[in-house]
């Protein structure tokens, strides 16, 4: 990906940009369908090489439950993945198209239609939290799948003196499903025979059905990009007003999902919930490159830094990639949305 990029990067052509973002949204649509091909494929290659499947993540079985329970979720989940990859492709099309009126618009009917289908996600998940990818998580090496010509070998040992067969100890191991080799460490193979906690949690289990404090500050994370974009359709782009709404409702989220795992009676956060909760505390980074605070604060600062390299023979490469993409950051909204 990073090679077709820098392939089409920005000023070697016309629309350089909008073709890497094509290439980009185009191969991780593919990318979701061969999912679904090695899944199948690693399903019928255990079944003829008598194997077990290599064991799902936490990620992965909280999902299949909900898919296999709710037609609903899956449908809502797989219209969420299309559209957060192919966003920022149809935004710049739309602002080619039509202008920047228009584009505002359409990323207004996006994240509205994004918060729709998360409120959805949210109640037929029993009001959980929502939990990013909205597609399973790639787990299934294609190397594994390639069937391997080895020596075949002896699965008995014969005894010189008695004529006895004992069985080799090859044969008596199974299998590592990570590998489809076999185990050739004792740990590792009683170690994969432990059921931890994490293996016997069933998967509903796995997110807790959040309080109502947390409920609120679920609510405020999905609506955040909403109060967003309407706020810049109503003060402008150059308002401070948008920024400092959209960091107020982003820090009062966070706050409201924390107390309500961190205070006296409530439980503590699952794993599967930690790594969400600190997805987003890592997105609220993108703060610096969005509204107010990147035209008045960051970019500049950009600027006067890619100056400043500019005849500098090692540094100026860092530098005159990163002017290409400040004028993108400020124009193409979705590149620094975090929703």
């Amino acid at each position: 990906m990073k090679i077709l990029r820098q392939k089409s990067k920005q000023g070697r052509f016309q629309d350089a940009e909008f073709a890497s973002q094509a290439i980009y949204a185009a191969l991780h649509l593919i990318g979701l369908h061969h999912n679904t091909i090695l899944r199948r494929a690693a399903r019928q290659h255990a079944q003829e090489t008598h194997t077990q499947l290599t064991e799902e993540t936490k990620f992965n079985k909280y999902f299949l439950y909900w898919t296999n329970r709710s037609e609903i979720y899956k449908r809502t989940s797989a219209l969420l993945s299309v559209i957060q990859y192919t966003q920022v492709l149809t935004e710049m099309a739309v602002m080619k198209q039509w202008g920047k009126k228009a584009q505002w618009r359409w990323i207004a009917s996006v994240e509205s239609l994004k918060a729709i289908l998360k409120l959805i996600v949210l109640h037929v998940t029993s009001h959980r939290m929502n939990l990013s990818p909205t597609h399973l998580q790639r787990n299934v090496d294609p190397a594994t799948l390639v069937p391997t010509i080895a020596p075949k070998e002896p699965t008995t040992w014969t005894a010189k003196r008695t004529g006895k067969q004992v069985p080799g100890i090859a044969s008596t191991v199974s299998l590592d499903p990570k590998t489809q080799k076999k185990y050739t460490d004792v740990t590792d193979y009683l170690l994969s025979k432990v059921l931890t906690p994490e293996k016997l949690r069933k998967p509903e289990d796995m997110v807790h059905t959040l309080s109502p404090l947390g409920r609120l500050g679920e609510i405020l994370a999905i609506l955040r990009p909403l109060i967003y974009v309407f706020s810049i359709l109503r003060f402008g782009k150059r308002s401070w007003t948008p920024w400092i709404l959209s960091l107020l409702a982003e820090i009062g989220s966070q706050l409201a999902l924390y107390k309500s795992f961190n205070t006296d009676g409530n439980p503590s956060m699952m794993p599967l919930e930690k790594q969400e909760f600190y997805r987003r505390i890592r997105a609220m980074w993108y703060n610096l490159l969005r509204g107010a605070f990147y035209t008045y604060i960051t970019r500049p600062r950009f600027e006067r830094f890619c100056n400043s390299v500019e005849n500098k023979t090692l540094m100026s490469i860092p530098g005159s990639i990163l002017r290409d993409y400040l004028p993108l950051w400020e124009k193409i909204y979705f590149y620094t949305s975090s929703s």
